[in-house]
């Protein structure tokens, strides 16, 4: 009896002492990078992208929101190429694609474009925002930045694609395709730990780490940001492409069957990976860029077959009738 109560004080103290190093360690690491931290970041890279910012003034607010994104920049010649918009889960930022940008075979064929979420790296970091609807609503101006690219795709990874949801439920006439990578997209559909409710107590709550407590947050009301936009998602008419991890214990695999199912008005394909948890931007980062690739390849292979027909029936238009 004394072994089996001096093993239970010490795993209790374990877990205490892991829990406030996470806590104070939390306080030092904000998963985030300057302007110029990006700038040394890609000094060495054949692209470097451009970092920027942008204000929206959403209603029954007073201080306006400050959204950062960085792009690659693109020529005149360039100006017909793809975008690809990366939106970030939680806790993260848009460093979280650094080595997207760093692929070469990437950048030679689209535009590539990362978001700090609302509240997060440094679009207003700390101030959060647990609404999926209004997130989406400040990234709006991100979408109308691209209004005039020929093919849109946005990538949503986690959380990420909770928000590039409902950017595809507002946007249906410009988002041409969406890639949701281990995406929480079903309410309830993904594990919330017990010490999210105890970190939420008021108590302990401004005692946790601002990039904890962002996420904690998000965490706590996506059920009802998720219920929120149920009934929009018919309205989503771009074509879906899928990755998750069959072991992904945070964010179940059943979210998959749930996009299918309510994806009444799009065509999608799922990739479903027997090894991976919720890990796959991580460990899996070159088989998610071919997935990328490979669609925009299907794009200009449509593109094509599409302008030999305009060209034929041009064709047969101008040819005299005897």
């Amino acid at each position: 009896m004394k072994l089996f109560t001096q093993i239970f004080r010490w795993t209790i103290f374990t877990l205490l002492i892991l829990a406030v190093g996470g806590v104070i360690a939390g306080w030092f690491v904000d998963s985030r990078q300057t302007d110029q931290e990006l700038v040394d970041e890609f000094k060495d890279q054949r692209v470097h992208p451009v970092v920027h910012y942008y204000h929206v003034q959403q209603k029954g607010t007073q201080e306006p929101r400050t959204i950062r994104f960085m792009e690659t920049p693109v020529s005149e010649t360039d100006s017909t190429l793809p975008v690809v918009l990366f939106v970030h889960g939680a806790p993260s930022s848009l460093s979280f694609f650094n080595e997207f940008f760093k692929d070469t075979t990437l950048l030679n064929r689209a535009q590539l474009v990362a978001v700090d979420r609302p509240g997060y790296g440094y679009s207003d970091y700390g101030r959060v925002e647990t609404s999926i609807i209004r997130q989406a609503e400040l990234l709006q101006p991100l979408i109308n930045r691209y209004k005039k690219a020929p093919y849109l795709m946005v990538v949503g990874s986690s959380y990420g694609g909770s928000v590039t949801a409902r950017l595809a439920m507002n946007n249906p006439d410009r988002v041409d395709h969406v890639v949701f990578v281990s995406s929480a997209l079903g309410p309830g559909l993904e594990r919330t730990y017990p010490i999210s409710y105890f970190a939420d107590s008021p108590l302990i709550h401004w005692g946790v780490p601002p990039l904890l407590r962002l996420a904690n947050d998000e965490k706590l009301a996506h059920r009802r940001a998720l219920e929120a936009i149920l009934p929009d998602w018919p309205k989503i008419k771009a074509s879906i492409t899928m990755l998750h991890g069959q072991r992904d214990e945070l964010v179940y695999p059943t979210n998959v069957s749930f996009a299918q199912n309510h994806l009444v008005n799009a065509e999608v394909k799922q990739f479903l990976l027997p090894e991976n948890r919720h890990d796959i931007v991580f460990n899996k980062r070159e088989y998610m860029t071919q997935i990328i690739l490979d669609i925009l390849t299907q794009r200009d292979v449509k593109e094509t077959a599409k302008a030999k027909t305009i060209a034929v029936k041009s064709k047969q238009e101008e040819t005299p009738k005897l």
